[in-house]
């Protein structure tokens, strides 16, 4: 069986009886997924595609955790180690190599170092960098929800919902799909409008919203550069490609179409 990222359309309760169902099934199991708390469980072993190449480790995605850092220290180790071998020969053949007395022992290092087969540098993933300001003040409180009813066209999604949001919270919605998670982020962020009720966002306020679908806010045809330019037209460029860069984005990367990106 081969499952490409089977988990993405699905609510909670759908994730853990799959989860369960493909800890008991017995057949042979591909799968690609960037959710570690559900691979952990059901795999036995991971192929990382990295760098043209695929590794094997024997174990869950924990376990590949240690392993691949393990790999990455001990490959780390052996590039320097045969660098600090290749100055020291480098650097006899050229004190000796126009020397008669020594012509034949700097050939001989020649050859030795055209013979090595050279260990690449550990490759790392660079960390995402960015960050938020800190904010000028913290009213209490944030946002505030009164018998809030919301909904498409006639069809009601939320009916008279409340909620006082102060600082600090950190707040995991649950819930089946179609029961409003993403109907109450909308209205938390202004992209829907309530049907009834009222909501009240502190002075100063600026919220930061992901949609579910963000990359139908995108231009196909825009690059990433392009795209922040429309949206902050007033910055320097070189700003705009700093800040990319914190997210990965470097070189003819910043100026592709985002339609060519994965």
């Amino acid at each position: 069986m081969l499952l490409d990222e089977p988990t993405n359309h699905l609510d909670l309760d759908a994730v853990i009886w799959l989860e369960k169902w493909l800890k008991s099934y017995q057949g042979t199991l591909i799968l690609i997924s960037h959710d570690r708390d559900f691979l952990d469980p059901i795999v036995d072993k991971i192929i990382h595609i990295e760098q043209q190449s695929m590794f094997e480790y024997t174990g869950n995605y924990s376990s590949f955790e240690v392993q691949r850092a393990t790999r990455l220290a001990q490959q780390q180790a052996m590039y320097e180690s045969q660098q600090e071998r290749v100055a020291h020969l480098q650097s006899y053949i050229d004190r000796f190599r126009a020397k008669a007395t020594k012509a034949k022992q700097a050939q001989s290092r020649i050859k030795m170092l055209e013979r090595m087969e050279l260990i690449a540098p550990a490759h790392v993933d660079n960390p995402f960098r960015f960050s938020f300001r800190a904010p000028e003040s913290l009213p209490n409180p944030l946002l505030k929800m009164e018998k809030v009813s919301a909904g498409y066209g006639d069809r009601i999604i939320l009916d008279s919902i409340k909620l006082n949001l102060v600082p600090g919270s950190r707040i995991g919605l649950l819930g089946r799909n179609g029961a409003g998670k993403s109907t109450l982020i909308k209205l938390l962020a202004g992209e829907l409008a309530p049907v009834s009720g009222e909501i009240g966002l502190a002075k100063g306020i600026k919220l930061g919203y992901f949609a579910q679908h963000q990359l139908e806010y995108l231009r196909a045809d825009e690059s990433p550069i392009q795209h922040l330019a429309r949206l902050a037209p007033q910055e320097l460029e070189q700003k705009l490609r700093d800040y990319l860069g914190g997210f990965g984005f470097q070189g003819d990367k910043v100026t592709e179409e985002t339609r060519r990106f994965s």
